[in-house]
């Protein structure tokens, strides 16, 4: 009976890491970290007046890149990350949103007062960072985001 119970366990552990999982204990926090990228979203009266989109630094290393996103305004917001050789300010609006077929990633519903993060790996390229809620693009919320 404990060779079965080696046996098995051994096979867990090879199937383990031929799937990329890693045992419990700090090395997961490293790979899921990047170049930290600071965003700041805000508004100082939900959709009737401008909003605004901080991005602190406006590029990074071609790698996992980490976004953390803080909420300033008064109402949710989210990012999304576009790769686009289309200007920031000048992506097409249909319906008071924009189309999200070149997103490649995105940290949504960021409450008022709130910050959320994520870690994307992202290639070398020109990016729009993007709130996609009805007509945030339209009044401000948009940054042009470079990977090198």
């Amino acid at each position: 009976m404990r060779g079965r119970w080696a046996a098995l366990l051994l096979a867990i552990a090879i199937a383990s890491l031929a799937f990329g999982a890693v045992p419990a204990g700090a090395a997961v926090e490293a790979k899921k970290t990047g170049t930290p990228v600071l965003v700041e979203v805000g508004d100082t009266a939900g959709t009737t007046a401008p909003m605004t989109m901080t991005v602190t630094p406006t590029s990074a290393p071609a790698g996992k890149v980490t976004f953390t996103v803080k909420n300033s305004g008064t109402v949710i917001h989210e990012m999304v990350i576009l790769k686009t050789d289309t200007p920031y300010d000048q992506i097409r609006v249909v319906k008071d949103e924009i189309s999200e077929a070149a997103a490649v990633g995105e940290i949504a519903d960021i409450p008022k007062g709130k910050s959320k993060s994520g870690t994307f790996k992202l290639k070398a390229g020109k990016y729009v960072l993007v709130c996609n809620i009805k007509k945030h693009y339209q009044l401000g919320m948009r940054a042009p985001f470079t990977v090198t």
